[in-house]
Protein backbone atom coordinates (compact mmCIF):
# COMPACT_ATOMS: atom_id res chain seq x y z
CA UNK A 1 0.00 0.00 0.00
CA UNK A 2 2.77 2.24 1.19
CA UNK A 3 4.47 1.51 -2.54
CA UNK A 4 1.54 2.13 -4.22
CA UNK A 5 1.24 5.82 -2.34
CA UNK A 6 4.73 6.69 -3.28
CA UNK A 7 4.03 6.25 -6.42
CA UNK A 8 0.92 8.50 -6.88
CA UNK A 9 2.76 10.93 -4.97
CA UNK A 10 5.75 11.02 -7.51
CA UNK A 11 3.59 11.05 -10.36
CA UNK A 12 2.38 14.08 -9.03
CA UNK A 13 4.79 15.73 -8.02
CA UNK A 14 6.08 15.27 -11.62
CA UNK A 15 3.41 16.55 -13.04
CA UNK A 16 3.11 19.48 -10.86
CA UNK A 17 7.13 20.66 -11.12
CA UNK A 18 8.30 23.04 -13.24
CA UNK A 19 9.42 22.60 -16.81
CA UNK A 20 11.03 25.32 -17.39
CA UNK A 21 8.63 26.75 -19.34
CA UNK A 22 7.00 29.39 -17.13
CA UNK A 23 4.26 31.73 -18.50
CA UNK A 24 5.11 35.38 -16.54
CA UNK A 25 3.53 38.21 -17.51
CA UNK A 26 6.29 40.77 -18.77
CA UNK A 27 6.40 44.21 -19.86
CA UNK A 28 8.43 43.47 -23.14
CA UNK A 29 6.11 43.24 -25.67
CA UNK A 30 5.97 47.27 -25.80
CA UNK A 31 9.30 48.77 -27.78
CA UNK A 32 11.67 50.03 -26.00
CA UNK A 33 13.37 53.48 -26.77
CA UNK A 34 17.39 54.29 -25.60
CA UNK A 35 17.33 57.97 -24.35
CA UNK A 36 20.44 59.77 -23.55
CA UNK A 37 20.01 61.93 -20.18
CA UNK A 38 18.92 65.65 -21.22
CA UNK A 39 21.93 67.34 -22.41
CA UNK A 40 23.33 69.35 -19.13
CA UNK A 41 23.06 73.29 -19.88
CA UNK A 42 26.37 75.04 -20.82
CA UNK A 43 26.67 78.08 -18.28
CA UNK A 44 26.45 81.39 -19.39
CA UNK A 45 29.63 83.19 -19.30
CA UNK A 46 31.17 86.46 -19.95
CA UNK A 47 33.59 86.30 -23.07
CA UNK A 48 35.32 89.78 -22.83
CA UNK A 49 38.56 90.61 -22.61
CA UNK A 50 39.02 86.88 -24.23
CA UNK A 51 40.14 86.38 -27.69
CA UNK A 52 39.14 84.63 -30.94
CA UNK A 53 40.79 81.21 -31.77
CA UNK A 54 43.43 81.36 -34.04
CA UNK A 55 44.83 78.90 -36.47
CA UNK A 56 48.48 78.27 -36.93
CA UNK A 57 49.25 79.40 -33.17
CA UNK A 58 50.19 77.41 -30.47
CA UNK A 59 48.26 77.78 -26.97
CA UNK A 60 49.78 76.62 -23.76
CA UNK A 61 47.68 74.64 -21.21
CA UNK A 62 45.52 77.43 -19.33
CA UNK A 63 45.42 79.71 -22.19
CA UNK A 64 41.48 80.99 -23.22
CA UNK A 65 39.61 80.87 -26.28
CA UNK A 66 36.72 82.16 -28.02
CA UNK A 67 35.22 79.59 -30.59
CA UNK A 68 31.84 79.45 -32.23
CA UNK A 69 30.51 81.64 -29.70
CA UNK A 70 31.74 79.42 -26.70
CA UNK A 71 34.87 79.90 -24.58
CA UNK A 72 37.11 77.12 -23.93
CA UNK A 73 40.64 76.60 -22.14
CA UNK A 74 43.44 74.53 -23.17
CA UNK A 75 43.90 71.82 -20.66
CA UNK A 76 47.65 71.25 -22.49
CA UNK A 77 49.84 72.56 -25.11
CA UNK A 78 47.70 72.74 -28.11
CA UNK A 79 48.70 73.51 -32.07
CA UNK A 80 46.74 74.22 -34.86
CA UNK A 81 44.01 72.29 -32.97
CA UNK A 82 40.49 73.82 -32.50
CA UNK A 83 38.84 73.28 -29.23
CA UNK A 84 35.33 71.45 -30.93
CA UNK A 85 37.61 69.00 -32.89
CA UNK A 86 40.14 68.43 -30.09
CA UNK A 87 38.08 67.38 -26.88
CA UNK A 88 41.11 65.65 -25.22
CA UNK A 89 42.75 69.31 -25.51
CA UNK A 90 40.08 71.78 -24.48
CA UNK A 91 37.91 72.12 -21.51
CA UNK A 92 34.25 74.29 -22.67
CA UNK A 93 33.48 76.72 -20.09
CA UNK A 94 30.68 78.04 -21.35
CA UNK A 95 28.51 79.80 -23.59
CA UNK A 96 29.51 83.65 -24.41
CA UNK A 97 27.11 85.75 -23.25
CA UNK A 98 26.29 88.35 -25.57
CA UNK A 99 27.58 90.96 -26.53
CA UNK A 100 31.05 90.26 -26.00
CA UNK A 101 33.56 92.89 -26.15
CA UNK A 102 36.96 92.36 -26.69
CA UNK A 103 38.85 95.68 -27.81
CA UNK A 104 41.54 96.38 -26.36
CA UNK A 105 43.75 99.53 -25.73
CA UNK A 106 46.51 100.28 -29.04
CA UNK A 107 47.35 103.72 -27.53
CA UNK A 108 51.21 104.10 -27.80
CA UNK A 109 51.78 101.12 -29.39
CA UNK A 110 54.01 101.31 -32.70
CA UNK A 111 52.42 100.13 -36.30
CA UNK A 112 53.84 97.18 -37.67
CA UNK A 113 57.13 97.50 -40.15
CA UNK A 114 58.52 94.62 -42.27
CA UNK A 115 61.91 95.98 -42.06
CA UNK A 116 62.17 95.77 -38.00
CA UNK A 117 63.12 92.86 -35.91
CA UNK A 118 60.72 92.00 -33.22
CA UNK A 119 61.65 89.97 -29.87
CA UNK A 120 59.37 87.66 -28.56
CA UNK A 121 56.91 89.69 -26.68
CA UNK A 122 56.79 92.81 -29.05
CA UNK A 123 53.68 93.75 -29.55
CA UNK A 124 52.65 96.35 -32.48
CA UNK A 125 49.74 97.15 -34.59
CA UNK A 126 48.63 96.23 -37.51
CA UNK A 127 45.43 96.38 -39.66
CA UNK A 128 43.61 98.30 -36.49
CA UNK A 129 44.38 95.38 -34.17
CA UNK A 130 46.86 94.74 -31.74
CA UNK A 131 49.42 92.16 -32.52
CA UNK A 132 52.20 90.24 -30.08
CA UNK A 133 54.66 88.55 -31.37
CA UNK A 134 55.76 84.75 -29.75
CA UNK A 135 58.68 84.74 -31.13
CA UNK A 136 62.09 86.27 -32.64
CA UNK A 137 60.51 87.69 -36.29
CA UNK A 138 61.69 89.99 -38.97
CA UNK A 139 59.42 89.70 -42.40
CA UNK A 140 56.60 87.79 -41.06
CA UNK A 141 53.29 89.62 -40.70
CA UNK A 142 50.91 89.46 -38.28
CA UNK A 143 47.75 87.23 -38.96
CA UNK A 144 49.75 85.36 -41.92
CA UNK A 145 50.22 81.62 -41.29
CA UNK A 146 53.66 81.48 -39.32
CA UNK A 147 52.39 81.73 -36.29
CA UNK A 148 54.97 84.10 -34.98
CA UNK A 149 52.26 86.94 -34.20
CA UNK A 150 49.39 86.57 -32.18
CA UNK A 151 45.96 88.43 -32.67
CA UNK A 152 44.94 90.31 -28.95
CA UNK A 153 41.84 92.10 -30.55
CA UNK A 154 40.74 95.06 -32.30
CA UNK A 155 42.14 98.83 -31.01
CA UNK A 156 39.33 100.49 -29.32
Amino acid sequence: MYLKFITVALVFACALAPTGAVTVPRDNDKPHVARAPPPATAAQVSCNSFQFWQADLAYNGGSSVIFNNQLWTAKQWSYNNNPESSAAEWTQVGVCIQPISNKVDCTGIPAWSQGTGYSGGSKVTFNGHLWISTQWTQSNKPGDTSGTWRDLGVCA
